[in-house]
């Protein structure tokens, strides 16, 4: 039996309340994702506003896998191998601008759609087979876009994509994600599994121990659940924002006090430390700006429900001002939508209104089959008024830890535990990973689905 079969063997084995942690440590099981995940499954590879133009490029690399993604129009997006079908050259790197696309090693060239326009002395072919017109086009990759978010996929008979994505279109189209433009973007590497990675912001479990700072200002009482292919969970919301944890045992706060603690939770964890700058992150430093003072503006003994009110109205007014959408949530609505989600395979979603963080786990290309590496992908989406969206340039950190000052500090917690989470993998005296079968559901079923897709 091989290698690749005794893991297929090994290393299936996925429970509400266990996973096989081999699964993030063997190079065979990093070899099947690639094989039978990252070429089967849709994933996101852009932003619609990486490529506002005809002509705009982005390339989007994935463990060993390179995809070029290009307007061709107004209107249409196409994506193709990054290869030339001759000697096999990367044709681009990185984002930029194009008329056509040429391959500097032979100067074969071809249109934006892909159709071959030219191949040096291409009568000396003449009868051999493999040289039609389709052989020497670009190898096309499937696209389609949600959210202001381009999928591609690599199967040549992908699921369709309105199926792939249900039901998260239901629950989040409400915050209009296609009109958020960039903020920042971070593109750090990671001693960590991609899945490692991602699992660090797809469950609020960890909030005690990793972020207890939090607990002052908010309970983290939350439910876990699958959604189709993806996942969410839901804060529970029994004390009001504003209310201490019940973990930490505190006499119940007055009005005031708890008003008086949500201005804090606004301005400092929203603002200060899931922020950059001038505190734009989850939400953007004109939402906590108006916020804070709505909150200050309060007479004493105003009571929470209408602090809350008072805070979001100010909010959506500041944003109407600049001339910026902000969503209007019905409480209705609101109980149910999830404030986290996982769209599978690597696109968490951690919205706040007016803005939302983005994190993206994926395979280092730069050591692809090396289970032990990643890149995480950090970013600040804002529904941003005219022509005040910052110019977008992505922020490549190779060593966090001598870059903290360039990472907001709550996400720099979390990046603490995903190295050592990685290390702790590898030992021997771990018998598997335990997640809890209420507030981690995302993660096991998360698990079964990339089984689904490895295993059958």
């Amino acid at each position: 039996m091989g290698t690749q079969e005794k893991a297929i063997d090994t290393i299936t084995e996925v429970r509400a309340d266990f996973i096989d942690h081999h699964r993030y440590t063997s190079p065979e099981f990093a070899r099947l994702e690639m094989e039978r995940l990252w070429t089967k499954t849709w994933h996101w590879a852009c932003r619609e506003e990486d490529v506002p133009n005809p002509g705009d490029y982005f390339v989007y690399d994935i463990a060993d896998q390179s995809v070029i993604v290009v307007r061709t129009d107004r209107e249409t997006l196409k994506a193709f191998h990054n290869v030339c079908p001759h000697r096999g050259r990367r044709l681009l790197s990185g984002r930029g601008k194009i008329t056509r696309f040429h391959c500097v090693f032979h100067a074969w060239q071809w249109d934006l759609e892909g159709n071959n326009t030219r191949v040096l002395d291409r009568e000396q072919w003449q009868g051999c087979p493999d040289m039609t017109d389709e052989d020497v086009a670009l190898s096309r990759v499937h696209v389609d876009t949600w959210a202001g978010f381009v999928f591609i996929n690599m199967s040549q008979e992908p699921e369709p994509f309105e199926t792939f994505i249900q039901p998260a279109p239901q629950f989040l189209d409400i915050l209009r994600m296609q009109d958020m433009r960039y903020n920042w973007h971070k593109a750090i590497k990671v001693k960590c599994n991609w899945k490692v990675a991602q699992e660090a912001f797809m469950e609020s479990y960890h909030v005690w121990g990793t972020h207890p700072q939090f607990l002052q200002y908010s309970d983290d009482k939350n439910e876990s659940m699958a959604q189709g292919k993806h996942g969410k969970h839901v804060w529970a919301y029994e004390y009001p924002p504003g209310a201490p944890s019940r973990r930490l045992n505190k006499p119940t706060l007055t009005e005031d006090e708890m008003r008086r603690n949500f201005g804090e939770l606004m301005g400092d964890v929203f603002g200060d430390q899931l922020g950059l700058g001038e505190g734009d992150g989850q939400f953007s430093a004109r939402a906590l700006k108006a916020a804070g003072q709505a909150i200050r503006e309060l007479p004493d003994g105003t009571p929470m429900a209408k602090a809350l009110e008072a805070s979001f109205l100010a909010m959506k007014e500041a944003a109407e001002k600049d001339g910026a959408y902000f969503p209007v949530i019905p409480p209705e609505v609101r109980a149910t939508m999830g404030d986290d989600w996982n769209i599978f395979p690597n696109l968490s979603v951690v919205w706040g209104a007016d803005g939302t963080l983005i994190f993206r786990g994926r395979p280092d290309p730069d050591d692809p089959y090396n289970p032990d590496r990643a890149v995480l992908d950090m970013i600040s989406l804002i529904h941003w008024g005219p022509g005040k969206a910052p110019k977008m340039t992505t922020d490549h950190i190779d060593n966090w830890r001598e870059s903290r000052d360039r990472i907001p500090k709550l996400l720099l917690q979390d990046l603490g535990n995903v190295e050592d989470v990685q290390r702790g993998m590898h030992s021997v005296g771990l018998k598997g990973l335990r997640p809890n079968p209420v507030q981690e559901v995302q993660i096991s079923h998360f698990h079964e689905v990339i089984n689904d897709y490895i295993y059958g």
